[in-house]
């Protein structure tokens, strides 16, 4: 008999009693670890943040500036010591735009200590809505609750576990966009408002090499080590560029391709004079590339980066990486080839992108291979996806819906015009991203009359007041029983008093 079937029920084995006091050990110090971060640096502002609030009292603004000039605010974690200017700033920058976003949300706060998990609820609702990153979010609360834990609030934004799990409860699923290979929102410079030609006009004079390799991104689509060692002479074969292979300057995973000059006759027309200036440049060179004399492979690299802080194409300084201009290209070859603008700018309904699903995907296949991919998927990550924009659309509509239902003063004032239904129409109804020029639609329905044009001009004006959309919107009210539009999804309000 083995010794399996010779053991009884009763019979077991006790563990290593070393083993239980290690494990033992180890949970009791990373609990006492936990409480230490937490009870670090609380309240290190508590009695600045009271002084600035004395001073200027009812001034939230007066407030932070009061408080950020008059201390020295230390890091969290590691050994002790203050933050970086860098780093300081950036929590001044984030406090300030909180309360800007909170004042547009309706939910102004006028002292530092009435913030409150309600206000960073709703940050997060809005920043959700805007289709910001997951990891970009994460940074913002991050700011939030290092700044309200040293002022004495350290469980006001809960850490870990309990943060998601109180998110999950107020219904906001914010997991849902973790680590995601797609991209949520576009990357480009004009989408940072960053005009290239501008910046890259700058810099011509004075570092023309630099300023040709980022115009030559936007031309062509290129990686930053493709575009600093292009060989613009052995590479022009007419109607197409070629990428060589390489592990220096040349192109990623030794995928050698060919980018095509563009059908448009204005987009032909600037690529190739982008080439032959690149021709002119490049002859400069010992080796016929597209980089400084003198400088091999890594130097031309940290010359390349070194020109491109000192212009503010940093995250810190415009906002815009040089990346982000290969991401232009592959937006404007995606409209080129299918018709569409790319998914991620969110400006027409996914639906479109559904219905022409073929020509979408034949043309991110191609595009795929001129970036210098295989897998067509890829593309999502410049481009964006049609599945993940479907579920933003999902996300930006009920933002609408939930931010016109409950704002203050709405019920009473539809009810003043006698409005006995309203309903969210156009663009925002389909969760399209409505950019500057663009209105949220409201469609009324009056107790058994038709509404006038002169009561809808007033009603428009008064909710416009109310709502306040910003960035550039406008609000538009119209007649239900005049708007039978087969295109415009019709969602109803439940409009709380």
């Amino acid at each position: 008999m083995d010794r399996d079937q010779a053991m009884s029920d009763d019979d077991f084995e006790l563990p290593d009693p070393r083993e239980v006091n290690r494990k033992i050990s180890e949970e009791l110090r990373s609990g006492k670890l936990k409480e230490r971060v937490i009870r670090r640096n609380t309240g290190a502002l508590a009695k600045t943040v009271q002084q600035a609030q004395q001073r200027h009292k009812n001034d939230i603004v007066k407030q932070v500036v009061y408080v950020m000039t008059n201390e020295d605010l230390p890091v969290s974690t590691g050994r002790k010591r203050r933050m970086s200017e860098g780093s300081q700033s950036g929590v001044k920058e984030g406090l300030l735009r909180a309360a800007r976003e909170l004042k547009a949300e309706r939910m102004a706060v006028r002292n530092l200590d009435e913030l409150g998990r309600k206000h960073v609820l709703a940050l997060i609702k809005r920043w959700m809505a805007e289709g910001q990153s997951y990891q970009n979010i994460q940074n913002k609360v991050s700011t939030l609750r290092t700044f309200t834990t040293m002022m004495g609030k350290p469980s006001m934004i809960p850490r870990n576990a309990d943060y998601f799990d109180w998110l999950e409860r107020a219904g906001v699923d914010l997991l849902e966009r973790r680590k995601s290979k797609v991209a949520l929102e576009p990357k480009t410079w004009t989408a940072k408002n960053v005009d290239p030609m501008g910046v890259i006009g700058k810099m011509r004079a004075e570092h023309p090499v630099v300023a040709l390799c980022l115009e030559a991104m936007l031309a062509f689509g290129l990686r930053t080590r493709e575009a600093t060692h292009l060989e613009p002479i052995g590479g022009d074969l007419g109607d197409t560029l070629h990428i060589r292979e390489g592990g220096r300057g040349g192109a990623k995973g030794g995928k050698s391709r060919t980018v095509p000059l563009s059908e448009d006759v204005a987009l032909r027309i600037w690529q190739r004079d982008v080439l032959e200036r690149a021709k002119v440049l490049a002859r400069h060179h010992r080796q016929l590339k597209l980089a400084v004399p003198g400088k091999d492979y890594p130097k031309m690299l940290r010359h390349f980066y070194y020109v491109c802080e000192k212009y503010g194409v940093t995250r810190d300084g415009l906002g815009v990486l040089p990346h982000g201009l290969r991401h232009m290209y592959a937006g404007r070859r995606h409209l080129e080839l299918t018709g569409l603008p790319p998914p991620v700018e969110g400006t027409v309904p996914m639906a479109v992108y559904r219905a022409n699903a073929d020509l979408v995907r034949e043309g991110a296949q191609r595009l795929s291979l001129e970036m210098g991919h295989v897998r067509p998927t890829i593309t999502g990550a410049y481009n964006g996806s049609v599945y993940t924009q479907s579920r933003e659309e999902i996300v930006r509509a009920k933002a609408w819906l939930e931010r016109i239902e409950r704002c203050a003063g709405l019920k009473a004032m539809l009810d003043a015009f006698a409005v006995r239904t309203v309903y969210l129409g156009g663009k925002a109804a389909q969760g399209v991203r409505l950019l500057s020029g663009d209105s949220v639609r409201l469609l009324v329905e009056r107790e058994g009359v038709s509404a006038e044009a002169r009561d809808l001009e007033l009603l428009q004006r008064a909710i416009a007041a109310l709502l306040r959309p910003g960035d550039g919107l406008a609000v538009e009210v119209q007649d239900v029983s005049k708007c039978e539009d087969a295109r415009d999804s019709y969602l109803e309000l439940s409009v709380r008093g």
